[in-house]
């Protein structure tokens, strides 16, 4: 691998890391929040509402962005909008002016997805493609574990606004660093449509999907979103009541939440490996079996039996991501590959806004809390296993013929 294509690899995935750490601490700093501003865990985790539809709705803005100009530079874009958002959100003074903070690192935060997976795609050499973007999956995945461990940690040490303001900075010096690269020519800039193919590789056929095909994955991308939303902002708070944590034990609520999700993270590797030798539907429909019993019994669970649910429930959702991705390029045009990666992320950012909200309700005063909420979760998981079961049957070896990014 050239030295351009190494920093590609390192950027990118360095900036996949901070994308889901930036976008998640303020999941674990909710729970915080309820005795800092004496509001109702209910008022206050809606507050990453806009910040979360952001990350889809301009998803298919930053993917043509980065053809015009470089993704190189939507990087470098990417990098210091959402380190200064972060900054801003450690700084403000109450609930309005944090909404607005959020919002803004939910806008630059829809960069990364759309323009980093293609910028690693066209950098990574064609025979190494598949393992190179499997770990990219892995940083992103380690992010989203470490998250909540830097939100409760960095609380406890130096208050809530380092938890924001420290990885800010970090960022920023990230985006720096990636400028300063551009600017040398360690780091191609060229926008996609300049980039040759290098020798050896090769153009994926142009797949045209039946509209039916299209409409499942569409179903199970969204309602997928929904779930995984839901999940991941109602962690921190099950976990918190179930093991009997208050809002001062910040960093041991930041250390299970991070230890339970980095666990379940080896579901990439787990995926990736089984869809080399399994039809990737039937891995697929076993993703979502083996996510409905833990999701369907985990209300009703409590103590080290409601971490184990929530690593197992975790695990399932990684082990999803690189099927979903191979197929996707299965059967999306060659030609448009990168707007198919791009509408999925969008899709799907924009649905998680919806499991946020029902967070909220569900632990609104009556609601029932989270028995009520993981019921729901489980009926919408049975929608998605019967929309799967109705893809194509397909065999290991075509499915295997065609290679694909692993978000």
């Amino acid at each position: 691998m050239s030295p351009q294509a190494r920093l590609t690899v390192l950027f990118a995935s360095a900036g996949h890391f901070l994308h889901h750490v930036l976008t998640g601490v303020f999941l674990t700093l909710a729970v915080i929040l309820e005795r800092v501003w004496e509001k109702p865990y209910a008022e206050i985790i809606p507050l990453w509402t806009v910040g979360a539809m952001m990350v889809g709705l301009g998803a298919p803005a930053a993917g043509w962005l980065a053809d015009r100009f470089g993704h190189a530079r939507m990087m470098a874009v990417f990098y210091l909008g959402i380190g200064a958002s972060a900054v801003a959100a450690g700084m403000v003074s109450g609930p309005s002016g944090m909404a607005v903070a959020l919002g803004a690192v939910g806008l630059f935060g829809a960069i990364y997805h759309p323009v980093g997976m293609a910028w690693v795609s066209m950098a990574a050499p064609i025979a190494i493609r598949g393992r190179i973007m499997g770990w990219l999956g892995i940083a992103g995945s380690i992010g989203v574990a470490l998250a909540a461990v830097i939100a409760g940690g960095l609380a406890e040490v130096a208050g809530w606004r380092a938890a924001l303001i420290v990885p800010g900075l970090v960022t920023i010096a990230g985006g720096v660093l990636l400028v300063l690269a551009i600017a040398g020519g360690r780091v191609a800039a060229a926008p996609a449509h300049t980039v040759t193919a290098a020798p050896g590789t090769a153009t994926a056929p142009d797949n045209r999907a039946p509209m039916g095909v299209l409409v499942v994955l569409a179903v199970t991308f969204s309602l997928g979103s929904v779930v995984y939303a839901a999940f991941s902002t109602a962690l921190p708070k099950w976990l918190s009541d179930s093991l009997g944590l208050d809002a001062g034990e910040a960093a041991q609520l930041g250390f299970v939440v991070g230890a339970t999700l980095l666990a379940g993270s080896v579901g990439q590797l787990v995926g990736g490996r089984l869809a080399d030798r399994l039809p990737f539907k039937w891995l697929y429909v076993a993703t979502f079996a083996l996510k409905l019993l833990p999701l369907a019994v985990a209300g009703a669970l409590g103590g080290p039996a409601a971490v184990v649910a929530a690593a197992v429930i975790g695990f399932t959702f990684d082990m999803s991501a690189p099927v979903e991705n191979l197929l996707l390029a299965r059967y999306s045009s060659g030609r448009r590959r990168g707007l198919a990666f791009g509408m999925k992320f969008a899709m799907g950012f924009a649905a998680a806004p919806l499991g946020v909200n029902l967070v909220a309700w569900a632990y609104a005063d009556g609601a029932g809390g989270a028995g009520v909420l993981f019921a729901i979760l489980a009926g919408l998981t049975v929608v998605m296993l019967s929309a799967a079961l109705l893809l194509p049957r397909e065999a290991a070896s075509s499915a295997r013929a065609v290679p694909a990014p692993a978000e």
